[in-house]
């Protein structure tokens, strides 16, 4: 991924590869990935939405996660974690991830991911429409989202 395409997206993340993300293999463990992509989409979502800021506002649930690995992460690698909103449905948005390592000759896709999110209410616990206050601000950040 070339870097011009990285700054289509609107935040990033860098978290460093510690010993307990490694596998047998010397490699970070493909499940970790999925405790990256979380720390990146609220990071995004409270820095970006200003949503989510505290449990009781958590009222959206994880209906999907699709991850491509492209490159093995090892120990001592920085990763960044790219994330945007690339998708904008009625009940569900879909947030898009690059993940890269960075070690002494430079930077690297490691993965690719998308991840949809479906609203909801805790009282009915059915999905609901996403809020039209959360709508308007995702249009104004990501203003060729793809809506649905």
């Amino acid at each position: 991924m070339q870097n011009n395409q990285l700054s289509d997206f609107k935040h990033t993340l860098e978290i460093p590869v510690r010993f307990m993300d490694i596998d047998a293999l010397q490699h970070v463990n493909n499940a970790r990935y999925l405790n990256f992509l979380e720390e990146s989409r609220i990071a995004y979502s409270q820095e970006l939405l200003d949503v989510f800021n505290s449990i009781q506002e958590l009222n959206v649930l994880v209906a999907r996660v699709e991850i491509d690995f492209l490159r093995p992460v090892l120990f001592g690698e920085k990763l960044h974690v790219y994330t945007r909103i690339s998708k904008l449905g009625t009940k569900s948005f879909t947030f898009e991830s690059v993940i890269t390592a960075t070690n002494k000759k430079g930077e690297f896709p490691a993965a690719k991911a998308l991840q949809t999110l479906v609203a909801f209410d805790p009282e009915t616990l059915k999905s609901t429409v996403i809020s039209p206050k959360l709508r308007a601000r995702i249009i104004e950040l990501e203003t060729d989202v793809v809506q649905k």
